[in-house]
């Protein structure tokens, strides 16, 4: 027990996004950042004075710190802005292992996991032919055909992959991986991120988590995370009915047109039609030339209208909560919400 102790401590500690001092600090005069070193490591158990009052300046409940905690994600891929730092990291990152340790418990308790099968049959990518096989196979495997996809965060929930919605954290855009024991996949994303680039953002993590690029040498992997990422969420068969072959120059009615139906973003548009000839090197350059210069980098002309939440996670604490499979107070618990709050929130219909 105090070797859990010790890492749940840990966790939550990082999710707080606090030194061992700053703990220490925070939790007044009932505990030293020597004794909290101790207990992580271990060595001694706190009183129970002491372990109330880590869990409310760490906002979690005191059985937290008991549960197992044996989940870890491999191959874990940041996508990031430049000014997210080190210590945000940290916090995302065990914030997303224990969304993904309540999520399992709940699947455990109600006996449901949707399993998640890779469509991809050959994951090895080395070209962007290669890409466009490997996206035009999802669509197909998951009967998709080539129009838009509306909900992409819930037609990945329904196929097994679990998604988390990160709050708090504005210059993060996506993290993916695998939790290790049971090979099961993970996104994370930005919740209030721009819709459109929410859902490029999902695609991009989705490449990282189907394809392998181990053999794409000298390309950039995020690049060619980028274009399976376009060619997900627009067909290059769309592309090419809408834009034709080859093209010189482009409307902006036509851009924002695409974008408003498939919910890309008037740049990956046109760095789609770029990575399919659809127009040229210079052509390209002379369009990120100017969309830099109207400052379409931090918000461009056109609308998507659409929607993009992960819900499944919610769902099933409902559906165990209106069965009494669950209890109210472990709900809430779920949902890091008090049981106040839940009560306003769940309304039994029958």
């Amino acid at each position: 027990m105090i070797n859990e102790f010790g890492r749940r401590l840990y966790s939550a500690r990082k999710m707080a996004g606090l030194s061992m001092a700053a703990l220490a600090e925070k939790s007044g005069a009932v505990v030293s950042k020597q004794a909290i070193s101790k207990y992580e490591k271990g060595q001694i158990n706190p009183g129970s004075e002491v372990l109330i009052a880590l869990a409310k300046t760490l906002d979690v409940k005191v059985d937290y710190f008991f549960k197992p905690s044996q989940i870890a994600i491999a191959g874990l891929e940041f996508r990031k802005r430049s000014k997210l730092t080190k210590k945000a990291e940290e916090q995302i990152k065990y914030k997303t292992l224990d969304f993904l340790q309540k999520y399992l418990e709940v699947e455990e308790i109600l006996n449901i996991r949707t399993p998640y099968v890779n469509p991809v049959s050959q994951p090895l990518i080395k070209t962007q032919a290669d890409i466009e096989a490997a996206a035009q196979e999802i669509r197909e495997k998951w009967k998709l055909g080539q129009g838009p996809i509306p909900h992409l965060i819930e037609l990945l929930e329904n196929k097994g992959f679990k998604v988390f919605e990160v709050c708090d954290f504005e210059h993060f855009d996506g993290l993916s991986g695998f939790v290790s024991e049971i090979d099961l996949p993970v996104v994370a994303v930005y919740k209030n991120s721009n819709l459109v680039r929410k859902r490029f953002t999902v695609a991009h993590e989705l490449g990282h988590l189907l394809l392998n690029f181990s053999q794409a040498e000298g390309q950039n992997v995020e690049k060619l995370c980028h274009s399976f990422a376009g060619a997900l969420l627009l067909p290059e068969a769309v592309m090419r009915k809408e834009l034709g072959q080859k093209r010189s120059k482009i409307t902006l009615w036509e851009l924002k047109k695409l974008k408003g139906v498939f919910g890309i973003s008037i740049q990956a548009i046109m760095a789609r039609a770029r990575s399919l000839s659809i127009i040229s090197a210079t052509t390209y350059k002379s369009f990120c030339i100017y969309a830099r210069k109207k400052g379409w980098h931090k918000d461009e002309p056109g609308e998507y209208r659409g929607r993009e939440v992960a819900n499944r996670f919610k769902q099933i604490v409902y559906h165990g909560t209106a069965e009494e499979i669950i209890s109210f107070s472990k709900a809430a618990g779920f949902l890091n919400k008090s049981v106040s709050q839940l009560d306003q929130e769940v309304k039994f219909i029958v």
